[in-house]
């Protein structure tokens, strides 16, 4: 079925073609990028025979320009007649992933592998083969790096001979003079294991011994994925525990690079090689990245705590972690405590009750008055970690006063996570405890930015408002839309009534049950006053404004909604 694109340039499309070779490159740009306009009007059957080879004219162009072009074919396969003819884009592509621009060589080649998928592999295993073949013997160096990337997309499907030809063409990439082509098999080869392997794993162990030898470090870092992958295979292949040693060579690189990669990989590693493989081999390297002098590493490893800690004995975490969590805590990096935040609590789970308020605890109380608020956030986020190990005494004791403390702090978003942490301990909180510490917080006190946030944090907090809401909310509602009325300059209360507006309307639209019946009647009570109050100051100021009174009468007519109901 032919695909219409309604032309919207102001130009025929006889000028957009002109233009796709105009001296102007801002005009080639919008022509290429008005491709299916022209492949519209053409047709199909034009486009194919027309069109596109036309375009393979186009390729010394500027890159902006191959940026576009490359954009706009990865999805033209509606405009040449639909997959059966993905074939025909091969072209243009081959040429693209022969352009000097790493971006343009990588989307081409990923427009490719897209290709590939919709054609009959089997039936154009010789174009495939050629086409790898032109670009890995391309006077244009750069064109080799697509070649691995191609590879590994139609490797399986393809004969045992095919097969050994790309087995060989791919070692030689592996051994390339140009680091960029030796990188780029790096990149690619857990690709290439995963349909390779069993069958063909001596070829992909020659290319991983190669590629660990190389001297630079941007092109080992990526055979942590590969050996990772290699471990994955199953059943196990005869060379495993060779990869295996190769990993944990990776692991102990001289570059932090790698080791920060690596690090970053923990969890899949972790799941990969199963616990005691991991404490055997991986645990002391992971210990020495959190006192590593390069910081970056440090910050890695802090945030994989989590990971680590439930892969090792409580022992284990006692002796060798905690004491390097608590020389992390006061890192001079804000960054390596911002990590420290963001995974240290999850280390209760594995610690217990006691072990958690002697260790973690005082850790967790010291980061809270840190100086960077994002270490402050990221262990509000955290925050549930340690309220299900401790409970409701050691909350009441320490954390809740800790963050009643905090309540002072005027930054919106470490208030908005405070009110956001309470739902993960409010069923273990008695109705008194929660009247006496919750409405201590200053956040209602915050003025408009309250009355901007409170329809999102009150429709998340309505499960808390069934136990103490009737008796206190109303009371420190009324107080503080009195200071509002008092206080407010003029020019804010257009957007002050419009939220108080919003606020009635969405608890109307929240609170269903009939439990929830009295405190609507106590908003109504707590409303009308305040109605009467708007309706005195308008009169006080002669606002003529229609909007205003408008919203009056709205919130009136809530008013009688609750009540009837």
């Amino acid at each position: 079925m032919k695909k219409l694109v309604e032309n919207k340039t102001g130009q025929t499309v006889n000028q957009l073609i002109d233009d796709l070779k105009n001296e102007d490159i801002r005009k080639r740009q919008i022509s290429v990028a008005n491709l299916p306009v022209i492949a519209s009007a053409l047709g199909p059957e034009r486009t194919r025979l027309e069109l596109i080879p036309f375009l393979n004219e186009l390729m010394d162009d500027e890159e902006e320009v191959l940026t576009s072009l490359v954009e706009v074919l990865s999805n033209f396969l509606d405009f040449i007649g639909g997959p059966q003819h993905a074939q025909i884009l091969f072209g243009p592509m081959e040429y693209l992933c022969k352009s000097d621009e790493q971006s343009v060589r990588e989307k081409a080649s990923c427009c490719i592998k897209k290709l590939i998928g919709f054609i009959d592999i089997k039936k154009n295993e010789d174009v495939l083969m050629n086409l790898v073949k032109r670009l890995r013997d391309s006077d244009q160096y750069f064109a080799k790096g697509p070649a691995c990337d191609i590879i590994p997309s139609f490797y399986a499907q393809i004969t045992a001979q095919a097969q050994l030809e790309l087995n060989n063409c791919y070692l030689n990439l592996s051994k390339d003079e140009i680091p960029i082509i030796r990188k780029q098999s790096s990149i690619n080869l857990s690709d290439l294991i995963k349909v390779s392997c069993p069958k063909n794993e001596d070829f992909i162990l020659q290319i991983l011994n190669n590629l660990i030898k190389d001297e630079q470090d941007l092109i080992r870092i990526y055979l942590v994925d590969a050996c990772v992958q290699y471990l994955k295979v199953e059943p196990k292949l005869k060379n495993s525990q060779s990869v295996l040693q190769s990993l944990k060579s990776l692991s102990e690189d001289r570059s932090w690079r790698i080791k920060y990669y690596f690090c970053d990989k923990l969890g899949e590693v972790v799941k990969t090689i199963g616990k005691n493989e991991f404490k055997k081999m991986f645990f002391q390297n992971y210990i020495s990245y959190l006192e590593d002098g390069e910081p970056e590493l440090r910050a890695i490893s802090a945030g994989r705590l989590d990971i680590v800690g439930g892969n090792v004995e409580v022992d284990d975490i006692i002796n060798k972690i905690i004491p390097l969590v608590k020389k992390l805590q006061n890192d001079s990096q804000n960054y390596v405590r911002n990590s420290l935040a963001s995974s240290f609590l999850g280390l209760s789970q594995f610690l217990g009750k006691t072990n958690t308020n002697e260790l973690i605890l005082p850790v967790f109380l010291q980061l809270l008055k840190d100086e960077d608020s994002d270490v402050r956030i990221n262990l509000f986020k955290q925050l549930n970690q340690i309220t299900n190990v401790l409970g409701i005494d050691m909350l009441s004791q320490s954390v809740i006063p800790a963050l009643t403390d905090l309540a002072q702090d005027k930054i919106g978003e470490q208030d908005s996570l405070q009110l956001k942490s309470f739902p993960f301990s409010q069923k273990k909180l008695d109705k008194n405890f929660q009247m006496k510490k919750f409405l201590k917080y200053q956040w209602i006190g915050c003025r408009i930015k309250f009355l901007q946030q409170e329809n999102k944090q009150f429709k998340q907090q309505n499960q808390l408002f069934n136990i103490w809401a009737h008796n206190g909310l109303k009371k420190i509602l009324w107080q503080k839309f009195q200071i509002y009325q008092i206080n407010q300059i003029i020019y804010i209360e257009k957007q002050l009534y419009l939220q108080q507006y919003k606020f009635v309307n969405n608890l109307t639209k929240i609170i269903q049950t009939k439990q929830f019946y009295p405190f609507q009647l106590s908003l109504v009570k707590i409303m009308c006053p305040i109605l009467d109050s708007m309706q005195l100051n308008l009169q006080k100021y002669q606002d003529p404004r229609l909007e205003i009174r408008i919203m009056l009468k709205k919130y009136l007519q809530l008013c009688v909604k609750i009540v009837i109901k």
